[in-house]
């Protein structure tokens, strides 16, 4: 069973250039499918067989740390929920994402379709909370071409990036599938960090 992932952002270097907090968000309505509640930021999925994402900040990241703790509230096991970044245009973007039995992918969306680069289950000796309504780290390195994914501090995969995908906006995501079940997820807090300490 791994240990729960942290109530807070780390603190201290490399520099911090961006911090998610919902708990200290007294608006609870953001947009038609993402609102604060309870202290988490709440994504619904707009529909069935749909991705779902919701920006952190209106900013554009390169080489940063993206760490977040997230979960999925309610779906099926179609559904995956994680962290989508590098994105470029309304429907282009690069994405980590976690199904609550515990595989992972790695996608680029291009144009709308979803492209994977990297996918697999998680092994049975690596840390992570199984099911609906659990929570878990995840936490992407964006250095370059080089992307690694890991999850709860577990190397899960890393991938080449095409150019094109060389910065862009990073948010929340819900991947939802073709059952009729509804699907929500949750993000308790998020946090981008710069990669070298003297990076702003």
């Amino acid at each position: 069973m791994p240990l729960p992932p942290p109530d807070r952002p780390p603190e201290g270097s490399p520099a911090v250039l961006l911090v998610v907090n919902p708990a200290g968000d007294p608006d609870g309505e953001r947009s038609p499918v993402a609102s604060v509640a309870s202290g988490r930021l709440v994504v619904r999925a707009a529909a069935q067989a749909s991705t779902t994402g919701f920006p952190f900040a209106p900013v554009s990241f390169r080489d940063v740390v993206i760490d977040a703790v997230v979960g999925l509230d309610a779906g099926a096991a179609g559904d995956s929920c994680g962290l989508y970044f590098r994105q470029v245009a309304e429907q282009s973007y690069l994405a980590f994402v976690m199904t609550p039995e515990g595989r992972g992918a790695i996608m680029a969306v291009e144009g709308g379709t979803v492209r994977s680069l990297a996918e697999g289950a998680l092994p049975p000796d690596a840390p992570f909370a199984r099911g609906i309504g659990a929570v878990n780290r995840l936490t992407v390195i964006a250095a370059g071409p080089c992307v690694t994914c890991l999850v709860n501090g577990f190397v899960l995969a890393g991938v080449i990036v095409e150019p094109r995908y060389k910065s862009g906006v990073a948010g929340a995501v819900l991947l939802h599938g073709a059952s009729g079940s509804d699907a929500r997820m949750s993000l308790r807090w998020a946090q981008v960090r710069s990669i070298l300490v003297d990076q702003v």
